[in-house]
C-alpha cells in the first residue's frame, strides 16, 4: 500500500485496531511486543542499525517473551524483574542489554496508549558492570603473538588494531579506499557486524584518524600480496566469498590468534577488544595527554578513556608508590 511517513497506511490502521483492542482488556507483553515490531522496530525516523534490530529480536525471542509473553504489562513488577535477571546466566552487560529492551518497550507501550502507569522498568537495579577486569597486553607480549602467525592477513589485522585502537567491526569494515598513503589517514566509514555495514557507534567515532608510516608500509605491503587491492575491495577480503565480504575476525581470534597467545605461554584471555584496551593503557604510561588518547580511540568523552580502557601498568604503579619512600626513612620520636 501507500505509505506515509516510512509505515504504511495498512500497518496504521491495523495499529489503531489493535490500540482500540488493547484499551478493552490487559495487554500482554508478547502483544506488546508484536505491536512494537508493526511500529517502531524498523521505523526509518528512529533510524536503527540492522544489528541493533537483530538484537532486538534475538533478545525478545530467547529471553524476554518465554518468561513475560503471557504476562500482562500491569502485572510486570521491577522486584520480578530484577530478580528473572539475577537468575539468568548471562553477562551483565547481557543482562543491562535485556533490561534496557523491555524499558523501550513499556515506552513504547505507554507512548501507544496500550499502558497508562510509569514505566515499571525505570526502577530495575541491573548493572553492566564486569564480572573481571580485562585483560591488557604489553608491547612485548603482542610481538609474541605476532611472531606466532604466519598468515600476513592476520598478522596486519593485528597490527591496524594495536597501532590504531580500531574496534573489531570497523577493522572489518575498512576499505582500500578508505585509506590515503600520501597524507598517512584512515577515514572511517563504516563498520561491519556479521553480513551487515553498519554505522558507527558515536559522531566522535566517525572521526578520521592518522596511522604512522609503519603501519602505512605493512598495510602497502598486504595490498600487493592480497588478491583483492582495487580501491573498493575489503582491505581484509574474505577469499571464501571470492572478496565480497571481509574475513570472519572471530574465526581468526579462535584459529590464528588465541592458538598463538598460548603458545607464547601467555595466560592472558585475549580477544580483539584487548588490543584497543592495550593501547590506551600504553598511551596513558607513556604520559600521553587525556585528551589525545580519547581523540585517538574515539570516545565521545574522556571519562569512558579513563574509567574503562585505561590500565596503569605494574611498573608505573610501583613508580607511582615510591614518591612516598620518604616515610619509611622516618625515626621513632625518642
Amino acid at each position: 500500500g501507500s505509505r506515509a511517513g516510512g509505515i504504511s497506511v495498512g500497518a496504521r490502521v491495523l495499529s489503531e485496531i489493535c490500540a482500540t483492542l488493547f484499551s478493552l482488556r490487559g495487554t500482554t507483553v508478547a502483544e506488546a511486543w508484536g505491536h512494537f515490531q508493526a511500529n517502531e522496530l524498523r521505523d526509518p525516523d528512529v533510524d536503527r542499525s540492522p544489528t541493533t534490530i537483530e538484537l532486538y529480536l534475538d533478545n525478545f525471542k530467547l529471553h524476554i517473551i518465554p518468561r513475560w509473553g503471557d504476562v500482562d504489562l500491569n502485572d510486570v513488577k521491577a522486584v520480578d524483574v530484577e530478580k528473572w535477571l539475577r537468575g539468568l546466566s548471562l553477562a551483565p552487560a547481557t543482562k543491562s542489554k535485556l533490561k534496557s529492551h523491555l524499558s523501550v518497550l513499556f515506552s513504547h507501550s505507554i507512548r501507544h496508549e496500550l499502558y497508562h502507569r510509569n514505566n515499571p522498568i525505570a526502577s530495575v537495579r541491573q548493572s553492566a558492570k564486569r564480572l573481571r577486569i580485562p585483560d591488557i597486553l604489553s608491547l612485548s607480549e603482542i610481538g609474541k603473538i605476532l611472531g606466532r602467525i604466519e598468515s600476513a592477513a592476520i598478522r596486519t589485522a593485528i597490527l591496524v588494531a594495536a597501532v590504531t585502537g580500531l574496534r573489531r567491526s570497523e577493522v572489518r569494515g575498512m576499505r582500500w579506499c578508505d585509506l590515503d598513503f600520501n597524507t598517512l589517514w584512515l577515514s572511517l566509514r563504516r563498520g561491519r557486524v556479521r553480513c551487515h555495514n553498519t554505522k558507527l557507534k558515536t559522531e566522535a567515532s566517525r572521526k578520521g584518524i592518522p596511522i604512522p608510516q609503519d603501519l602505512a608500509d605493512a598495510l602497502t605491503d598486504w595490498r600487493q600480496e592480497s588478491l583483492y587491492r582495487g580501491d573498493d575491495d575489503w582491505v581484509f577480503a574474505s577469499p571464501t566469498t571470492g572478496g565480497r565480504t571481509p574475513i570472519w575476525l572471530d574465526v581468526a581470534l579462535q584459529r590464528y590468534i588465541r592458538p598463538a597467545v598460548l603458545a607464547a605461554g601467555i595466560d592472558k584471555t585475549v580477544g580483539w577488544h584487548t588490543f584497543r584496551r592495550s593501547l590506551a593503557t600504553l598511551l596513558a604510561t607513556k604520559g600521553e595527554k587525556i585528551k589525545v588518547v580519547q581523540e585517538l580511540l574515539r570516545h565521545a568523552n574522556s571519562a569512558t578513556t579513563q574509567d574503562l580502557y585505561q590500565q596503569a601498568d605494574i611498573d608505573a604503579k610501583r613508580a607511582a608508590q615510591g614518591h612516598t619512600s620518604e616515610l619509611f626513612r622516618v625515626k621513632k620520636a625518642s
